[in-house]
């Protein structure tokens, strides 16, 4: 067992994830540790903005058509909110553990504009484009902000006071790899996938209203055609499937965890129709609201 995943599976049992699996916060705001022990078949999961680091295990992922893996030797970097497909990995006697760190825009913001002070703008330039969603490599250079991590989350005090700047360092290696550009077009507020990204945040908190697609196209600041294209190529999805996703998770999430009934949890992620509800459920989850749980 190499020093990272010693350093993550004591941080487990200190969390209280010895003999069980789940997910924690941990003393550092944004940080998250989770710990998965079995097999899971593609099931959407949603996924929040930030990083997904794993120490032992791993996952395939699909986007539509788009498919990746990360695991002990690539990151997961995800820009955008978003209901992502996934495969895991992982048993009883090797569980897939890992952490989840959110975005510090402004940490972030700064790295980009310090960088490009001294790399010059193009630094961020790519003809790629970018996803929402990408693997990254695990360098060694993030291998060891992971170990001064992990071993710093284990005391309080350690965590306030040295996570931060861990977690600073940590985002500017991201910012040196395969991956800056779409890191860096999170923060840039004239990129298109920022635009995206503030529209899903909306989306986010608005998801059961009624939501027109030119209205987010005007929040955008974008054409309805430019909208769409910039959207697709984040999200892989046009606007209104990615949000009937995100309704249809959220019922999952109020059926599961808050053991509200099908009908109650299709209103109150917007749906009017019931049996509309349950046929788009059934087509998504591929089972029906009442084996939810």
């Amino acid at each position: 067992m190499n020093n990272t995943l010693k350093l993550a599976s004591s941080l487990c049992c200190q969390l209280g994830l010895e003999d069980r699996q789940g997910k924690v916060s941990t003393a550092l705001k944004g940080v998250s540790l989770f710990k998965i022990t079995q097999y899971h078949h593609v099931t959407p999961q949603m996924y929040q903005q930030g990083v997904v680091v794993i120490f032992q295990g791993n996952k395939i992922g699909h986007l539509n058509d788009y498919r990746f893996e990360y695991d002990t030797e690539h990151c997961l970097i995800v820009s955008a909110p978003y209901p992502i497909a996934c495969e895991t990995f992982a048993s009883e006697q090797a569980p897939l553990i890992g952490i989840d760190i959110g975005f510090d825009h402004s940490v972030i913001r700064q790295l980009v504009d310090d960088m490009e002070a001294e790399l010059g703008a193009d630094y961020f330039v790519s003809q790629q484009q970018h996803k929402g969603v990408a693997a990254s490599p695990v360098t060694p250079e993030i291998n060891d902000c992971m170990q001064r991590l992990l071993s710093s989350l284990h005391t309080p005090l350690d965590a306030k006071l040295l996570g931060p700047q861990i977690l600073r360092e940590f985002f500017y290696r991201l910012l040196q790899s395969n991956q800056r550009t779409l890191l860096a077009q999170y923060v840039k507020q004239d990129s298109a996938l920022a635009r995206v990204s503030g529209v899903i945040e909306h989306v986010q908190l608005h998801y059961a209203d009624k939501l027109a697609v030119d209205d987010l196209a005007d929040m955008a600041g974008m054409s309805i055609s430019a909208f769409h294209r910039a959207f697709k190529q984040v999200v892989t999805d046009p606007p209104l499937q990615y949000i009937k996703k995100i309704r249809l998770n959220n019922a999952k999430q109020l059926m599961v965890q808050d053991g509200v009934s099908a009908s109650v949890a299709a209103s109150k992620v917007g749906y009017e129709s019931a049996a509309q509800f349950s046929r788009e459920f059934k087509r998504y989850f591929g089972l029906p609201p009442s084996k939810a749980g």
